[in-house]
């Protein structure tokens, strides 16, 4: 459906724009999840919005669930599932634990760590390789994560900086067995798998923390589960249009939002070092788009004499 809307808006581009034009939505809905998140975690503890995250999701999803279910119930990847809902659910947490006490910035910064980690565990537990190139590109990126987020000895915001990069971890574990369980099994098995058992270890501390919320609180935790869903939604079909690279590094924008976005919205000014950091942040995801162009383009000239 989002590919047929981008069609009539702009019948003339190309996929990898098609790709490039939802990647920049996606990433503006997602962390506009964490604005929501921001805000309500004044008094609703991240457990409970997790678990309403998961509602929402696992309410989408019903329909194909109950359509599938004999399909969903013969998964041979229930080791690596486990995984990844563990590292789905500790990534959510931390994450939502971050952003609601360190600026948008910084916790956005943190949040690219996860590229360190998928690198560092692709490479242990399937085998991939991660040339020179590429551990450039990563060290480059990390150097502006550590200019953005400026890490001191002050325990408040060291403790919020190790549950970012902890969260950061929690969500490399889990990407990286979706790479392995999408050799053999369908996206819905996936998003269901998540969505279910996810919400249930929420529901569990959520239990013991649990607040009745007030009406605006309960519409915010539904637009946090609703924008969840639709940002990843629109991803899922970005990646679907465009090459992956040029999609995945178009994500760099997030930085660029979440500095604007704080200032907006939470009066967060960001030092001169900061803004260099966004600014490499934002180099090491465009490199590898320049190599590629160049790496084609020499292809081409060679194919032609």
């Amino acid at each position: 459906m989002i590919e047929r809307v981008l069609q009539r808006i702009a019948p003339n581009l190309t996929d990898n724009q098609k790709g490039v034009c939802l990647a920049l939505v996606s990433t503006a809905v997602i962390l506009c999840v964490a604005i929501v998140v921001r805000i309500v975690s004044d008094r609703i503890h991240v457990f409970q919005i997790v678990f309403f995250r998961q509602i929402v999701l696992i309410a989408l999803l019903l329909p194909a669930i109950c359509r599938n279910a004999k399909t969903l119930r013969q998964s041979k990847n229930l080791v690596q599932h486990a995984f990844r809902v563990i590292g789905a659910f500790s990534g959510h947490c931390l994450a939502f634990l971050t952003v609601s006490h360190l600026p948008l910035a910084e916790a956005t910064a943190l949040s690219f760590t996860n590229i360190l980690f998928v690198a560092v565990l692709s490479t242990v537990m399937l085998g991939e390789h991660v040339g020179w190139s590429r551990r450039l590109t990563i060290a480059i990126g990390f150097t502006g994560v550590v200019l953005v987020v400026q890490p001191s000895f002050d325990n408040l915001t060291l403790t919020y900086t190790l549950t970012g990069l902890a969260g950061a971890f929690g969500a490399a574990v889990a990407a990286v067995c979706i790479k392995w369980i999408s050799r053999t099994e369908p996206v819905l098995s996936l998003m269901a798998y998540q969505a279910v058992f996810v919400g249930l270890l929420a529901f569990i501390p959520t239990l013991f923390v649990w607040q009745w919320p007030t009406m605006e609180e309960l519409l915010l935790l539904l637009l946090i589960g609703g924008l969840a869903s639709l940002g990843q939604w629109i991803s899922m079909t970005a990646f679907s249009l465009g090459e992956a690279n040029i999609v995945t590094n178009v994500q760099y924008i997030k930085i660029v939002y979440s500095m604007v976005l704080g200032y907006l919205i939470f009066s967060e000014i960001p030092n001169n070092l900061a803004i260099l950091g966004a600014t490499v942040i934002l180099c090491s995801g465009i490199i590898p788009v320049v190599r590629n162009r160049m790496k084609k383009q020499r292809a081409q000239q060679a194919a032609s004499l």
